[in-house]
């Protein structure tokens, strides 16, 4: 028998989300420090004084993350003085500057907490994080201890970023409940009960999307917060973070999909010119498709028409030429080791050309 710990963190969302600062953070201490994105410091900036003027919850500095969530920054990161004399971190902007945040906190045992400033990734409510080596070059996942105490969610921070962060967040939602239910599917008897909490919450990841997705990036545009931006935001952030938080991510959180865009990136053009949300969404397509998932597939397809979301290799510049080996590339990923039944290259080929043959009749 084995113990289990599984951490729920709290959040507020909304214009004035800030404002919570104070009643959630001062049982923490007094001394925050900020470590984030240049562009998120300083659109965060003038937003994060006004909220903590009149508070006992002061802020120390405001320091950048170094451009990538790498472990050499994050140990340079916490030798600075004022991060060791801070009671709390606050970790703002997208899923590389939290990522490296985060694990600043989690080697100096501080409670931290998120302040996301673009609905593109869950990286701000989950313990999960993805690290780069110094180059950019991906180098390894990695769980903090625990998630964030806290995250707060400025709709009005949300709606003045540009809205191609949230349009890959919706294109990388799409995948979760597609991806974890296929990778849970006939483990039912070996689940967690999280686990089987996580799978169940899934469900809830992709009917927000669909209902208020195309208004959310219309208001997204005219950096007006609304209530479709804040239905989006918290189905990116808190749905699909906390079925990360609940499934092992190495077993349930990810499937085909990533496993497709984890080896797509071997191509200069998707790497170069394609964002991580664009091209799993596309492998939602290509999973559903070879799942033979065909009522779903026609509701994605529809709505990724819409929103302008690939459906076809065309869309993010590969050709079938150059397939082969990024197929082999997909079934050797970690993403692959819980499917419901084998999955080869000449298999995934099959799918992505009939998911071709699908657009043309669309057209047609």
């Amino acid at each position: 028998m084995s113990n289990c710990s599984v951490f729920f963190p709290g959040y507020t969302a909304g214009e004035d989300a800030y404002s919570e600062i104070e009643a959630i953070c001062l049982p923490y201490g007094t001394k925050a420090v900020v470590i984030g994105g240049k562009t998120a410091m300083e659109k965060t900036r003038d937003y994060l004084l006004e909220a903590t003027q009149k508070s006992s919850v002061k802020i120390m500095d405001f320091i950048w993350y170094k451009g990538e969530a790498a472990f050499e920054y994050a140990e340079e990161l916490q030798q600075l003085e004022v991060v060791k004399e801070a009671d709390m971190i606050f970790c703002v902007g997208g899923g590389k500057a939290i990522d490296c945040a985060k694990l600043v906190a989690d080697h100096l045992k501080k409670p931290y907490f998120t302040f996301p400033t673009i609905a593109s990734t869950c990286a701000c409510i989950s313990a999960l994080g993805i690290y780069y080596n110094t180059n950019h070059v991906f180098r390894d996942f990695f769980r903090v201890e625990r998630p964030p105490v806290h995250v707060f969610i400025s709709t009005r921070v949300i709606a003045e970023a540009p809205e191609v962060y949230l349009w890959a967040g919706i294109g990388d939602g799409m995948s979760k409940e597609a991806e974890v239910k296929f990778s849970a599917r006939g483990k039912e008897t070996e689940l967690t009960l999280s686990e089987q909490a996580g799978v169940a919450m899934s469900s809830c990841c992709t009917e927000p999307l669909l209902k208020y997705g195309l208004q959310a990036m219309e208001d997204c545009r005219r950096n007006r917060p609304s209530q479709a931006i804040e239905q989006v935001a918290l189905d990116i952030f808190i749905n699909t973070g906390m079925v990360s938080n609940m499934v092992d991510s190495h077993k349930y959180n990810t499937n085909l999909a990533h496993a497709l865009f984890n080896s797509m990136t071997m191509l200069h053009q998707v790497e170069e010119r394609h964002r991580h949300g664009e091209v799993v969404s596309y492998g939602t397509l290509v999973l559903l498709t070879l799942d033979k998932q065909y009522d779903l597939l026609e509701r994605f397809f529809e709505f990724y028409k819409g929103m302008n979301l690939p459906t076809r290799l065309a869309d993010i510049e590969v050709s079938v030429e150059e397939l082969d080996p990024v197929l082999e590339a997909a079934v050797k990923k970690y993403d692959l080791d819980y499917i419901p039944y084998e999955i080869t290259p000449d298999m995934i080929r099959a799918a992505i050309m009939e998911l071709e043959e699908f657009n043309l009749r669309k057209i047609a």
